[in-house]
């Protein structure tokens, strides 16, 4: 808890910053987003198919067959 205090009170007491920021941060922090945009939805199709499988078992009911068989 003090170290939280701590960096609190740093926080709240520091002066601006002057930095540069290199043209290729923009470029990083767009991958960044666009990589954390795809991650989160391949998660969540992962989980999803899971969730089906985990309701149909608790249903009893069948998976569907392709159309021809």
């Amino acid at each position: 808890m003090r170290y939280l205090l701590a960096l609190a009170v740093l926080t709240a007491s520091s002066t601006w910053a002057h930095v540069y920021l290199d043209p290729g941060t923009g470029s990083f922090v767009l991958q960044l987003i666009v990589g954390g945009a795809i991650a989160a939805a391949a998660t969540v199709r992962l989980y999803w198919e899971r969730t089906k499988e985990i309701a149909r078992k608790l249903l009893g009911g069948t998976k569907a067959q392709p159309p021809g068989r």
